[in-house]
């Protein structure tokens, strides 16, 4: 096993975790140790390490599956970048909403982001997080009778980023299509693999409260929002080349700061989990799409 140390980073969320070393496979002993933190804090930290795409994507899936993967068989992207250099990197530029990827689509449920430091210049725009798990657990009891049994309309679509960006002009506004129809989600959503219950709304994507006049809706909306991203409930990770960093994308919203084209550089290598099988493309991948 890794002799690994445990720092707390935040009274709710979040573990920076030292020497481990990033290899494959690892043993079964720093396995659960790593699932056991993931699951409680929701958040791993790990700074400095060479972690290669192999190690990234093998992490990723083994902290949310029963099954340990097979390293020799993962379906690798090292492609897949968050990059104000890149040619083909996302969001290059702007200022990000909170959220939590996926929150729109009924079929992809990502579990798990992580992002790896590829390029990182000074001063780095930080990634920022918030514990909708706590969000929940917080929420006030006027709130929480109000919204525990009633669902939430989540959508991606630009008119939902410019109400929310109000009027902010760094706010990356999204033209990208996804091809869905509108899903409906309960507001108390309960973590599949932790059975915690979580705020399920976020700035980005929720459109509103399903099934209740606007009028009514939209102001237990912003007093949702209010709650889940008042001052002090933020955490901001601060980048360093050499960082990995991997959280729970149900139980965790991340946003950032304004990030600009000529600003230093901010290559973030990504990786999601479980991998779904709507984003395999071309004839390499055919085998594993049908299955």
């Amino acid at each position: 096993m890794s002799e690994m140390t445990v720092k707390t980073l935040n009274p709710v969320f979040g573990s920076e975790i030292f020497g481990l070393e990033p290899r494959t496979p690892l043993d079964a002993d720093t396995i659960r140790t790593l699932r056991k933190l993931f699951d409680e804090r929701s958040l791993l930290v790990f700074r400095g390490i060479n972690a290669d795409i192999k190690f990234q994507t093998y992490l990723s899936e083994l902290l949310i599956g029963n099954d340990v993967p097979d390293p020799d068989t993962l379906t690798l992207n090292d492609k897949f970048m968050i990059s104000n250099r890149e040619p083909t990197g996302a969001a290059p530029y702007g200022r990000l909403l909170y959220h939590s990827d996926q929150m729109w689509s009924a079929k992809d449920r990502v579990d798990l982001i992580s992002l790896y430091g590829k390029e990182v210049g000074q001063p780095a725009t930080p990634t920022m997080f918030v514990s909708a798990v706590d969000g929940w657990t917080s929420l006030p009891e006027d709130l929480r009778a109000q919204v525990k049994d009633r669902f939430a309309i989540q959508h991606y679509d630009e008119d939902t980023y410019r109400k929310r960006a109000a009027g902010d002009t760094d706010v990356l506004v999204s033209t990208y299509q996804t091809g869905e129809d509108f899903v409906k989600t309960p507001i108390a959503y309960v973590h599949p693999r932790t059975g915690k219950t979580i705020l399920y709304v976020c700035q980005q994507t929720t459109q509103k409260i399903a099934d209740m006049p606007e009028a009514e809706g939209d102001p237990l909306l912003e007093a949702l929002f209010e709650h889940l991203y008042a001052s002090g409930r933020e955490f901001p990770h601060y980048w360093q080349e050499g960082d990995l960093v991997v959280w729970d994308n149900l139980a965790l919203q991340h946003a950032r700061p304004n990030v600009l084209v000529e600003g230093p550089a901010r290559t973030l290598r990504k990786t999601i989990a479980p991998f779904p099988k709507s984003m395999i493309k071309g004839p390499k991948y055919a085998s594993l799409a049908a299955n």
